[in-house]
């Protein structure tokens, strides 16, 4: 465990903690970087729950399971909601971003920021290996998700809530898969503490 001072007090880090820049890069310049506004994006994350809700009972009902989601609040469904949305989905999350990583050749680093937990890479991953770690825990989880709602109904409620409490906290990822997307195929990715920043060759960059 390390232990990192920074302006917002001491973050906890389990392994190296993310860069703050890109490091110089032979042959390499700087196309842009990224930084992610978490503010905005969790607003609409937030605000896109009963849409994703809506998808996801219809993805079950599609798979066989049931046609309609409703529970009953009450102390052990409140309590079994903050589990899952606290601690359930980050720890599920951020270890697919993880395991993603290792298969397209990285190391993981995982960490806890103000308010949210992240995995991050100290090496440059290139554009389809970027976008793979990013958007692998959307998608993984919401099949899994899906399948275990219409196999076990009598935990479909939770896992629906779960598949929506991710997709909703995705929504950074989402951002940066469009990203990602728009840059150049030969581009360089490295992943930063408040974002990521591209590398391209400097040769594919015209002269001004």
């Amino acid at each position: 465990m390390k232990r990192e001072e920074t302006r917002a007090g001491i973050r906890p880090w389990i392994g190296d903690p993310p860069r703050t820049a890109p490091p110089d890069l032979p042959g390499y310049v700087q196309l842009h970087r990224e930084q992610l506004g978490m503010g905005p994006l969790t607003i609409v994350g937030f605000v896109l729950i009963p849409v994703w809700w809506f998808i996801f009972v219809m993805l079950v009902s599609l798979a066989g399971g049931p046609s309609s989601s409703s529970f009953d609040i009450n102390l052990l469904t409140l309590a079994v909601g903050v589990f899952i949305a606290l601690v359930l989905v980050p720890l599920l999350h951020e270890a697919v971003h993880g395991i993603a990583g290792m298969l397209v050749g990285a190391t993981p680093s995982y960490g806890i920021g103000p308010g949210f937990a992240y995995t991050t890479f100290p090496e440059a991953l290139r554009k389809w290996q970027y976008l793979t770690v990013g958007i692998a825990p959307l998608i993984v989880l919401s099949i899994l998700s899906v399948l275990v709602a219409a196999v076990w109904e009598s935990v479909a409620n939770a896992a629906i809530f779960f598949a929506v409490i991710n997709a909703a906290g995705a929504i950074g990822d989402l951002w940066m898969s469009w990203k990602i997307l728009r840059a150049p195929n030969d581009a360089l990715f490295f992943d930063l503490a408040d974002g990521f920043a591209a590398m391209v060759p400097r040769e594919s960059v015209p002269e001004p």
